[in-house]
């Protein structure tokens, strides 16, 4: 099977890039499979290495762009490029990955005539979130307009990660399909859950709302101050963080770690994962942290807490803006050592459904399903 993943890098250190890189070369791995990568920006090597994947860079160059008429104008050379790309590779799936080209591919001329699935990597009305603005709600709605009414109806087949999302924003759509993320990376060290560290990882901007944890920590402390918080990630607001850890008297309780290689790694040297979130698709490090063993406290944001964690089972869950109840939750894992253990076990076990060998299996079948419907209504004809 020929399939090709359209993105517009794979060079940046963001979960979609990392998620494609992922699964195309596990789907690369499996017999008379071939994978590409098609990409409009390739500034340097890929985040983590490809395997066996072909990587197609199309020198569009979005990241140099500046202003909206340069814009449509990369837009009408991508398409260009995409379409003589992908008409010379004939292949049977192509899917957008949900950034400049997913209004592109709907309208490309392909002789093959593969599969079309686009895949959603935010709760879909993620344009509305945080909007305060009339000019902002009116721009998110002409966007979803645009995106949702009209190109990804050229679409065969939409996969979103969260039944939340399909439960809340995707009613009566019948092309449709749950399908989470894998995890990206394996940690063979698992948490002991024995040390006195509450870990959390994320780009320091507000929706992530860090700025509420500092705060919760801050109850926290107060009754576990030989406990600490770490923070891992850079960001637009790390010196506004720093100041209101220094205001709130948090020094060593409360650490801006920066940047880290090894997530994983750090996770399992924690005993507890946090999630502050506004919103998510579905957050990736709950299921990194479950899979090193560690329980969580989160924030029930839309969306994705609710698919992975089984409250009072693999961690708990509580309201948006709750601080003083996340706070509880957080000193109850604190005082008790074997519910913590407990739970990082119950979630361990879970994040086996999260393997990249499953979900890739998963993809396969879809891809199965969806070529033979296609070429039944052509027989059909």
């Amino acid at each position: 099977m020929r399939i090709v993943y359209c993105i517009n890098s794979v060079c940046l250190m963001g979960g979609t890039e990392i998620v494609t890189i992922v699964k195309a070369n596990a789907l690369a791995k499996m017999p008379d499979n071939e994978v590409w990568i098609a990409v409009s920006d390739a500034p340097h090597d890929p985040v983590i290495p490809l395997q066996g994947v072909h990587l197609v860079d199309l020198g569009v160059n979005y990241f140099t762009m500046q202003g909206t008429l340069a814009l449509f104008q990369k837009l009408r050379l991508y398409k260009q490029r995409l379409e003589k790309v992908l008409n010379e590779i004939k292949p049977d799936v192509v899917i957008a990955m949900g950034q400049y080209e997913k209004g592109v591919i709907p309208s490309l001329k392909l002789v093959s005539k593969p599969v079309l699935i686009r895949e959603v990597h935010f709760e879909k009305n993620y344009r509305r979130k945080d909007n305060t603005s009339l000019k902002g709600n009116l721009l998110a709605w002409m966007g979803e307009m645009y995106d949702y009414h009209w190109k990804i109806k050229g679409y065969d087949h939409i996969v979103i990660l969260t039944e939340e999302d399909k439960e809340r924003n995707w009613k009566g759509w019948k092309n449709v399909l749950v399908m989470p993320n894998p995890i990206t990376s394996v940690c063979e060290e698992k948490s002991t859950c024995e040390n006195k560290t509450a870990i959390t990882m994320g780009r320091l901007v507000p929706l992530k709302d860090f700025s509420s944890l500092i705060r919760i920590w801050g109850r926290v402390a107060e009754k576990h101050p030989d406990w600490r918080l770490e923070i891992w990630g850079k960001g637009e607001l790390e010196a506004a963080l720093r100041q209101q850890i220094e205001e709130s008297g948090l020094e060593g309780k409360v650490c801006l770690m920066g940047y880290t290689a090894e997530p994983l790694k750090k996770m399992s040297q924690a005993s507890m994962y946090l999630l502050s979130s506004k919103h998510e698709g579905l957050p990736l490090v709950l299921i990194e942290g479950m899979s090193v063993g560690i329980p969580a406290v989160s924030y029930m944001c839309p969306t994705g807490p609710r698919d992975l964690i089984e409250d009072g089972r693999t961690g708990y869950l509580v309201a948006v803006g709750d601080e003083e109840t996340f706070a509880e939750r957080v000193c109850q894992l604190i005082e008790d050592e074997p519910l913590r253990k407990q739970m990082g076990q119950a979630g361990l076990k879970e994040s086996e459904k999260y393997r990249i060998e499953d979900i890739a299996q998963r993809w396969m079948q879809l891809f199965r399903e969806l070529l033979a419907k296609k070429s039944s209504k052509r027989n059909s004809r």
